[in-house]
Parts: structure tokens; C-alpha cells; sequence
């Protein structure tokens, strides 16, 4: 399972990917023209804590307002 956010300037590269295999969420900042991965990062889903690790990464690629609603699809879709 996957999800796009084309967010544009205010992100890293402009997408946000999210993705899902197995127990691992991977969220890749991916350039807007190329879609080639700028930046990634993968969370185990039975470590502890893991939900505040993604929405530190994700404050780090976007704004807090981008972060707080790529945070609330993974908690409503992918957990």
C-alpha cells in the first residue's frame, strides 16, 4: 500500500511517499520533475515510539501542518 502527497515548495523535493510492506513504513521525500528519491526513511511498526519517529522525519521534509496530516492518514490507514 502507497500514497503520494504532492505537496510542491513547501516539502523536500515537493513529494511525499508513504508506503507499507509487511511491518515497515517507509516514507521517501521523492523530486517533484523525476520522482527520484531525495531522502528515506524506514520505521519497524512493533518498535516503540515509532509514530513520534515518522512525525519527527516528516517535520524535518515539510511543515508541522503537511506533517500532522500525512501523520493522521497513517494512523487512520496503515496502523
Amino acid at each position: 500500500m502507497q500514497k503520494q502527497f504532492k505537496i510542491g515548495e513547501y516539502a523536500v523535493g515537493g513529494i511525499i511517499k508513504i508506503s507499507k510492506s509487511q511491518d515497515v513504513i517507509t516514507v521517501q521525500a521523492l523530486d517533484y520533475n523525476s520522482k527520484k528519491c531525495i531522502m528515506e526513511e524506514r520505521f519497524h511498526t512493533e518498535r516503540p515510539g515509532f509514530i513520534a519517529q515518522i512525525d519527527h522525519f516528516l517535520n524535518d521534509l515539510t511543515t508541522s501542518y503537511y506533517a500532522d496530516k500525512i501523520i493522521n492518514y497513517i494512523k487512520t490507514k496503515l496502523i
